[in-house]
């Protein structure tokens, strides 16, 4: 059989895709199957898993626009017939479905995120899937079971094993203090400033700091780097990124691909939820979406909404979220998620 996957949004979504080619190729493992994606990390991702994904095709939507996306989609949508393909949450903009629909599957497998209606496009689709109230991991095996796959609900990331490095940790905390900034997604950040506070805080404890940079903060970077010139400062390719983190003893992140990375190169993940719901955090028994405030989550994918939807100007992440909570919640995290520590990795200090 052939089957694709098309996961069109970023790395940590992708990421959270992974699970519905393992299910797939576990339940036929003679099975093709091809995986769509739209941008450069998740291109890298899939293509690291040989044993699972046959293609990669990459439609470039948001590194070259709408054309180019256009151009590459009709150039590929019919070179492969396919038994059935999966649209992997979250993807409710119309060009996905369209997208996915180009590409003539028999069964087409996507979530059901409002009522059909002529514009949204969810009657390209063969079977709608309800959106479940757990996190986005399950809702795409719901895709597979729908299908009438078996599912194993404890599968978690798959990445290429080259992007591990197993043993002891460094006695080092990963600070990632950006996240996608297209489309005003730069809302999800928690503070600079508080970055900056947590990163003395922790150099004060005793353990390395390392800011994880990356194009679209380099300037938060740089300017945190400066205020506190004893924290380093990381920036590589993706698999060099996700070696780091899985030699760390935690990442400390916005709700951002590098929190999904790091809980798939096995690293302990403190995730700073405000705008987003924790369902879209990193997953597994190492990673922590922590979101103490009592506003809900205001993020929709079915509207693609950047503001405040009760307007107290993000107090989710500026005031329900200080330094101090996130502080003990991380130092919590690590006395119970304890690892063999490497010897000799306690930065010297005078």
């Amino acid at each position: 059989m052939e089957f694709l996957v098309v996961s069109p949004q970023g790395l940590g979504d992708s990421l959270e895709a992974t699970p519905i080619v393992a299910a797939l190729k576990r339940a036929i493992p003679d099975a093709s199957i091809d995986v769509v994606v739209t941008r450069p990390g998740p291109r890298l991702l899939f293509s690291g898993l040989p044993n699972l994904v046959r293609n990669v095709i990459y439609l470039p939507y948001w590194e070259k626009g709408a054309v180019a996306f256009t151009l590459s989609l009709i150039a590929h949508c019919r070179s492969r017939h396919y038994d059935a393909s999966f649209l992997s949450y979250p993807a409710a903009r119309g060009e996905y479905h369209f997208a996915t629909r180009a590409f003539g599957a028999r069964r087409r497998y996507a979530h059901r995120y409002d009522r059909i209606t002529i514009t949204n496009l969810l009657w390209l689709h063969t079977t709608l899937v309800e959106v479940g109230q757990y996190h986005n991991i399950l809702r795409n095996l719901d895709l597979v079971a729908a299908a009438g796959f078996p599912v194993d609900r404890s599968t978690t990331y798959v990445v290429p094993p080259s992007w591990r490095i197993d043993g002891p940790q460094r006695r080092c905390i990963a600070i990632h203090p950006g996240s996608i900034a297209h489309g005003g997604l730069e809302m999800k950040r928690w503070p600079e400033d508080n970055f900056r506070e947590l990163a003395q805080r922790l150099l004060k404890d005793g353990y390395e700091v390392t800011l994880i940079s990356g194009p679209a903060e380099r300037d938060i970077v740089s300017r945190i780097s400066a205020q506190v010139p004893e924290a380093r400062v990381f920036e590589g390719a993706l698999d060099e990124v996700a070696r780091f983190l899985s030699t760390c003893s935690a990442t400390v992140s916005n709700d951002s691909g590098i929190a999904h990375l790091a809980a798939a190169a096995g690293a302990a993940v403190l995730a700073l939820h405000g705008p987003t719901p924790v369902e879209f955090g990193p997953y597994g028994k190492r990673a922590v979406a922590f979101r103490p405030t009592l506003f809900p989550p205001c993020f929709d994918v079915r509207r693609l909404n950047v503001g405040c939807a009760l307007d107290p100007n993000f107090a989710c992440l500026k005031r329900d979220l200080p330094v101090d909570l996130v502080h003990r919640r991380l130092l919590d995290l690590l006395q119970h998620d304890a690892k063999p520590i490497r010897p000799n990795s306690v930065m010297e200090t005078s």
